[in-house]
């Protein structure tokens, strides 16, 4: 057993946000900002997501060294998370790392399903109402139609719409996802009418643009992104949730102005919003605009590379 180091990209989750918890599809990108995992022989602290994959790797493969040392600085800010998915990063690096120590190249597509299996076990081990949509952009990288099935997931390669510009924007401010899905629990059991209304909202709007997105349709994801992110703020206001909090607004207002839109990037309450234009200038226009507005781009190569070998 040969130890092997392993990165994983974060993720941007373009659509699908709640909606892909019933059955609609999401559409994710891999980012170029990785975490990376080295093993270490002594007792290191390790994330819950990397401790549990690490324990389920090595009933799958067999005996692994004593933990991995993770540099997730590429998905902070400062000592904050940017809402990249570093923890499912941290995961999918753990299970990366098991399999190449075991002689398996990651660039097997057997192999890639066995990491996918294995950290998308040990992350929701820890973080069971999750989609598992960002363990699949850590493990496969580019640009992903994700949904969920009764046996688990299925996945399908997509080309970002050869006119479609994208920015990332962070918000200054970290989200608490569990708290945001807890609320919109709530609202099932509490107002389970008023909660199938909006998922039904946002489910249609999921698959208008997933559908635009695999048309390479750039003109319907930005009005779908708008759309989406409307939805996304009806949810918030029958929850009682900040999902489109003040500063996710101001990216949204901001976008429009640049004849584009933005919307949250994953569950909202903060963290980071994605903006859609089709004119390179407008997008730097508003990335400058948000800097004034005390709002932050977050510079990314999207279609990243999945898990390797580091």
């Amino acid at each position: 057993m040969h130890p092997v180091g392993s990165s994983a990209p974060g993720k941007a989750l373009l659509c699908g946000e709640y909606a892909v918890l019933e059955g609609a599809p999401a559409v994710v990108a891999a980012v170029d900002r990785r975490l990376s995992v080295t093993w270490s022989e002594s007792s290191a602290p390790m994330s819950p997501e990397g401790d549990a994959t690490l324990r389920r790797a090595r009933d799958e493969l067999g005996p692994l060294p004593r933990s991995v040392m993770v540099d997730a600085s590429d998905l902070q800010q400062g000592h904050i998370k940017l809402g990249l998915g570093s923890s499912a990063a941290a995961a999918v690096a753990t299970a990366g790392a098991s399999f190449a120590t075991h002689g398996h190249e990651l660039g097997d597509s057997e192999t890639l399903q066995r990491v996918f299996s294995i950290a998308l076990e040990g992350h929701s081990s820890v973080a069971p109402q999750g989609s598992g949509v960002d363990v699949a952009a850590s493990t496969f990288g580019g640009f992903l139609r994700f949904t969920r099935t009764d046996d688990g997931a299925e996945t399908q390669t997509l080309k970002r719409p050869v006119d479609l510009v994208m920015r990332l924007v962070w918000t200054g401010h970290a989200a608490r996802t569990s708290e945001l899905l807890g609320k919109v629990h709530a609202l099932r059991q509490d107002n389970p009418t008023e909660h199938r209304t909006c998922m039904d909202r946002l489910s249609e709007r999921a698959h208008g643009f997933a559908s635009a997105f695999e048309e390479g349709n750039a003109t319907d994801v930005i009005a779908g992104a708008a759309s989406y992110s409307n939805a996304m703020a009806m949810l918030g206001a029958a929850a009682g949730a900040p999902i489109v909090d003040e500063r996710l607004g101001r990216a949204g207002a901001l976008a429009t102005r640049f004849s584009g839109s933005a919307k949250p990037c994953g569950a909202g309450g903060g963290d980071v919003a994605v903006a859609f234009f089709l004119d390179p200038d407008a997008a730097k226009g508003f990335e400058l605009a948000c800097k004034d507005d005390g709002l932050h781009p977050i510079d990314v190569s999207w279609g990243a590379a999945g898990v390797r070998t580091r």
